[in-house]
């Protein structure tokens, strides 16, 4: 078996026992990954060595299944998160986790649905002592007033160094059990899928800085709430 079978064995593990005692613990006090002994511990972002497939996985699963609570102990004290399609550009932990907190993993009937979310292709490699570059002066037909709007959120924490990065890909599924899923109507009872991507930086095997997109659009067109692209260049 290869290397990355393993790690997606291991990872795959990981995610049923976070399912089955992830929130039996957490109401106990008990953090899942402090109890869990499996090889996906020692792979995930407390174990050792270079970031992957099962990182990718621990990260992604944390994230529903651990809570908000968990979650928020993978980024490093100074940190950048972003969600490009959320609008949100956040540096505060305590702000990570409200926005985080409506994602938890509350069972079957949870107002917000039941989200699964799997890494489809990991990217990534060591990058020592590295930080982000940024454009030294606005393009053409800007002002500054909106360049500044415009790349803000980007540059936010562009002086963080990082010594690992990775790009994953994704697909979020959720079953819905209210009519509004972010503004979208007409989704109770029905199941999105939607892809996603991730660009990570990591120090010290933490995030110092994430930036996520998603295919709102794609979910739109499932709820019959958007029409679907015209894809005009196939014949």
């Amino acid at each position: 078996m290869r290397h990355a079978d393993l790690d997606a064995d291991s990872a795959a593990g990981r995610r049923q026992f976070l399912r089955n005692a992830g929130a039996t613990l957490l109401v106990g006090g008990v953090a899942p990954s402090l109890v869990f002994a499996d090889t996906a511990a020692a792979k995930g972002f407390k174990g050792t060595g270079r970031m992957g497939m099962g990182t990718g996985e621990d990260w992604i699963d944390t994230f529903f299944n651990g809570g908000a609570a968990e979650i928020v102990h993978y980024y490093a004290d100074d940190f950048v998160f972003e969600d490009v399609t959320l609008y949100q550009t956040i540096s505060n932990k305590d702000e990570l986790y409200r926005a985080f907190l409506p994602f938890n993993n509350n069972g079957p009937d949870s107002p917000v649905g039941v989200h699964q979310f799997d890494v489809i292709r990991y990217d990534g490699g060591l990058a020592k002592n590295s930080r982000g570059i940024a454009r030294k002066s606005a393009p053409e037909g800007y002002d500054a007033a909106a360049w500044a709007s415009a790349s803000s959120g980007t540059l936010a924490g562009i002086e963080l160094e990082y010594d690992e990065w990775a790009v994953m890909q994704w697909v979020w599924k959720a079953k819905h059990n209210s009519d509004d899923f972010l503004g979208l109507k007409g989704a109770k009872g029905k199941t999105t899928t939607c892809r996603g991507i991730t660009f990570h930086c990591y120090r010290n095997r933490k995030i110092v800085r994430e930036t996520t997109q998603w295919n709102f659009r794609e979910v739109g067109v499932q709820l019959g709430a958007l029409e679907a692209p015209l894809l005009f260049w196939k014949k």
